[in-house]
C-alpha cells in the first residue's frame, strides 16, 4: 500500500511540470492507465497520512480514524461519471489544481469525467471530438478553473452596460466566467460558496445540503438524489479537517508544543481569535520555526502602513474564515489584474449612475445589489500549500503573489523579510 501511495503522489507532484506543456499531447490510448485518484486505488485514507506537495506534506483527519473514499461523496450520482471528489480531491487539499487536471488529461487523453460534456470547457460548444481538440478546449480547466454561468437577477439596482468577453459567450442576460474550486474541508462559518449562493441562514449543514443538491443536478447531470444521500455528503464534508502536517526545514508542524496539522484543526471550534498555532516556537532553536512564528504574529497584528490586519477579515481562530460569514471586496475582481482570457463586465448603478468593472461580480450577481458586487466569501486558509493558485479567479499564482496583492490593493506594506516570514507561516497552515 505504501508503495502505491508513493507512486500516485509522484504523479501529482510531478504534474507541475506537465502543466507547463502547451502542445497537445500525442497519446496512444490503449497504453494509458485510467487510474488517477486515491479513491481509484484505496477504500480509505488513514488519519494524518502524509500526502506530498511542493513544500512538504499535508494530511487529513476525521474523528472516525480514517477518511472513507467509498461513500456518497465519491460516488457518481448523475449520468456523466462525475462525483463530488472529481473536483475536490484530497491529493490537492480537497480542491482541484491545474497540475492535477493536466495530469488527468495526460493519463486519459481528456476523457476523464472531469472533462465531461462541455460542462467546464472554455466555451459551452467547444469541439471535444479528438485529443487535440479536447486539449485546446480545456485551457481553463487545466488552470484549475471551472465555469460559472449565472443569469442576471430579475430584481436588481444595477444594469449590465458593457461586456468584453474574449470567448464571445456572455450575453446581456447570462454571464460566463471562471472560478477556482473551494476546498471541501475545514468548514466552520455558515457561508457556502464564493458568492454565498448556497448559504441557508446560519445553518452550515443545510447550506452544504443545498450545494450538494445543486451539484448533483448540475455538474453531475443527475436527477434529484434521495435526501439520505444528500445528507451523507454534507455530513462527510463537515467532518473533514485538512492542513499542512510537515514542512521542509521545520519538520512536523505539531511538534514541540506547536498546534499545526489536521488533528488540531479538527478540534478547533468556530470562535473569533488570533492564530496561536506556533506560539511555542517563538524561541525555537530551529530557524525556520522561529520564522513561522514571526509570520504568524505579522498575520495577527495591525500593519502600521495600512491600519489593517490579515486577521481582521480572517478572524476565525486557527482557521481563517470569517466568524460571521462576512463577504469582502479585496480587489481580486478588478480588470486591472485580469488575465487576457478573462471577460470584463461593466455594471452601472441605477441609484447614482456609478460604474463598476469586474471579471467576476461575486455576491452582487446573486442578490441584485450594486453594493455587493465584487464581494466574496472569506475562505479558510488551512492547507494553502496544496492548492495554488489563490483567490476566486486564480489570479495569485503563489503565496508571494497573495501578499503582493494585499500590498497593492489594501495598502499593506511589508519589508522583504516580513514578506518571507508571512509566506513561511502560510505554508505552515
Amino acid at each position: 500500500m505504501a508503495k502505491k501511495f508513493q507512486q500516485l503522489a509522484c504523479v501529482f507532484v510531478g504534474a507541475g511540470v506537465v502543466a507547463c506543456a502547451e502542445p497537445a499531447p500525442e497519446l496512444e490510448m490503449d497504453a494509458v492507465g485510467q487510474e488517477s485518484f486515491l479513491e481509484d486505488l484505496f477504500d480509505e485514507i488513514p488519519n494524518n497520512l502524509p500526502i506530498p506537495n511542493e513544500y512538504g506534506f499535508a494530511a487529513s483527519f476525521v474523528d472516525t480514524g480514517a477518511v472513507s473514499l467509498t461513500n456518497a461523496f465519491f460516488t457518481a450520482q448523475g449520468t456523466n461519471g462525475r462525483h463530488c471528489g472529481t473536483c475536490h480531491a484530497p491529493e490537492v487539499g480537497w480542491s482541484m489544481t491545474g497540475p492535477m487536471v493536466t495530469a488527468l488529461f495526460w493519463t486519459t487523453g481528456g476523457t476523464h469525467p472531469i472533462f465531461a460534456n462541455n460542462l467546464d470547457t472554455d466555451t459551452p460548444t467547444a469541439d471535444m471530438s479528438t485529443v487535440e481538440a479536447r486539449w485546446n478546449a480545456t485551457t481553463m480547466l487545466r488552470q484549475g478553473m471551472f465555469t460559472r454561468k449565472i443569469a442576471m437577477p430579475a430584481t436588481r439596482d444595477f444594469d449590465l452596460v458593457a461586456i468584453d468577453d474574449p470567448r464571445g459567450v456572455s450575453t446581456a442576460t447570462n454571464l460566463f466566467f471562471f472560478r477556482r474550486a473551494m476546498p471541501t474541508a475545514n468548514f466552520r462559518s455558515p457561508t457556502v460558496h464564493w458568492d454565498a449562493a448556497n448559504t441557508v441562514g446560519t445553518d452550515l449543514r443545510e447550506g452544504l445540503m443545498k450545494q450538494t443538491r445543486s451539484n448533483i443536478t448540475g455538474a453531475q447531470q443527475g436527477t434529484p438524489a434521495p435526501e439520505t444521500v444528500v445528507a451523507e455528503i454534507a455530513d462527510f464534508e463537515r467532518q473533514i479537517a485538512h492542513a499542512q502536517l510537515y514542512l521542509w526545514d521545520a519538520g512536523r508542524l505539531d511538534a514541540d508544543g506547536a498546534k499545526g496539522g489536521p488533528q488540531h484543526a479538527a478540534a478547533q471550534p468556530l470562535v473569533a481569535g488570533r492564530f496561536d498555532l506556533y506560539d511555542a516556537w517563538q524561541h525555537s532553536p530551529n530557524k525556520k520555526r522561529r520564522q513561522i512564528w514571526r509570520g504568524q504574529e505579522l498575520f495577527n497584528n495591525v500593519n502600521p502602513a495600512s491600519g489593517r490586519r490579515c486577521g481582521g477579515c480572517h478572524n476565525a481562530a486557527n482557521n481563517g474564515q470569517n466568524v460571521n460569514g462576512a463577504l469582502f471586496d479585496i480587489g481580486a475582481s478588478r480588470p486591472e489584474i485580469a488575465r487576457p482570457n478573462m471577460a470584463v463586465f461593466t455594471f452601472q448603478s441605477r441609484v447614482d449612475g456609478t460604474l463598476l468593472q469586474t471579471t467576476d461580480p461575486g455576491r452582487g450577481i446573486r442578490t441584485g445589489l450594486f453594493k455587493e458586487l465584487n464581494k466574496f466569501k472569506t475562505p479558510n486558509i488551512r492547507g494553502l500549500a496544496a492548492r495554488a493558485p489563490y483567490f476566486h479567479g486564480g489570479t495569485a499564482e503563489s503565496l508571494e503573489d497573495v501578499i503582493h496583492h494585499y500590498e497593492v490593493e489594501l495598502g499593506f506594506n511589508f519589508t522583504a523579510e516580513e514578506e518571507a516570514d508571512l509566506v513561511a507561516f502560510m505554508k505552515a497552515l
